[in-house]
């Protein structure tokens, strides 16, 4: 039997892969990603979506599951904010043990010399890249050139991005339109439905080593309030949680929930 994970806020908003709920749809969403990544297709974007979604989670659960692959190399931006697309280009190379080089062709030769050879020892490599929505014109033109890197028949470096809606406007432009045409499989997240939000609820109960105190009417009250945003969610339960132990209730009834009106911004 598995040990029980005793974790200290059992709703905390932080991305941890580890207490994600898969829901079906979402099950469906890694999938996708899977299949650019393994096939190697070149682009994914795994993750878009209005904030509070769960895209940072997503994409970390993905990065988390191909960094434990021996055959894989793996690195993961969190916020790709560069001087210039020589600095981005370097941070890249530098995560993959590359000497850094004085020039930008240079470094780019570089990379794709070290990709070649990961290629020929059958190694997948994995450019993970969380807030997209951050990234100008200038790096989306850098990640397009990495994607000329392939063979006749697959792709030398995989590239998963996750962010919010607005990185699907920009890449639908005439301007980014060669790399809008090579993205491979594309997934935008929908909030949680009331069954989803009430399994997830439980499940991050049961991740936490807790009994759920939370009954169904106030489990509904969350997804009401909430309107099925994970993190909308996580913010409800974890006040009405605190508030709980405060009393030194054992169940939480939909006045928990309504007692944290204004006081979370959902």
């Amino acid at each position: 039997m598995a040990a029980t994970i005793q974790v200290d806020t059992p709703f905390s908003i932080s991305p941890n892969p580890n207490s994600l709920y898969v829901t079906p749809s979402l099950r469906a969403v890694i999938a996708k990603a899977r299949f650019t990544i393994d096939k190697r297709q070149g682009l994914t974007c795994a993750a878009l979506g209005d904030v509070g979604l769960g895209k940072s989670t997503v994409l970390r659960y993905l990065y988390g599951e191909y960094a434990a692959k021996e055959n894989v190399i793996t690195t993961l931006i969190p916020t790709p904010k560069f001087p210039s697309i020589f600095g981005m280009l370097k941070y890249i190379c530098s995560d993959f043990e590359i000497d850094p080089k004085r020039s930008f062709v240079t470094q780019q030769d570089a990379l794709q010399e070290f990709l070649l050879e990961q290629y020929q020892a059958d190694k997948n490599v994995v450019l993970f890249i969380d807030e997209a929505q951050l990234l100008n014109n200038e790096q989306l033109e850098l990640i397009r050139g990495l994607l000329n890197f392939e063979t006749d028949r697959h792709k030398l470096i995989q590239i998963a991005l996750a962010g919010q809606l607005e990185l699907r406007e920009k890449l639908n432009t005439e301007k980014n339109k060669a790399l809008y045409s090579r993205i491979s499989t594309y997934s935008v997240l929908d909030p949680l439905t009331a069954d989803e939000t009430a399994a997830m609820i439980e499940h991050r109960c049961e991740f936490a080593g807790i009994r759920n105190p939370f009954t169904g009417g106030a489990m509904e009250a969350v997804y009401i309030k909430s309107k099925g945003i994970p993190r909308s969610i996580l913010k409800v339960c974890a006040l009405a949680y605190e508030m709980m132990q405060m009393a030194g209730d054992k169940e939480i009834g939909p006045d928990y929930i309504e007692d944290t009106v204004g006081e979370v911004a959902v």
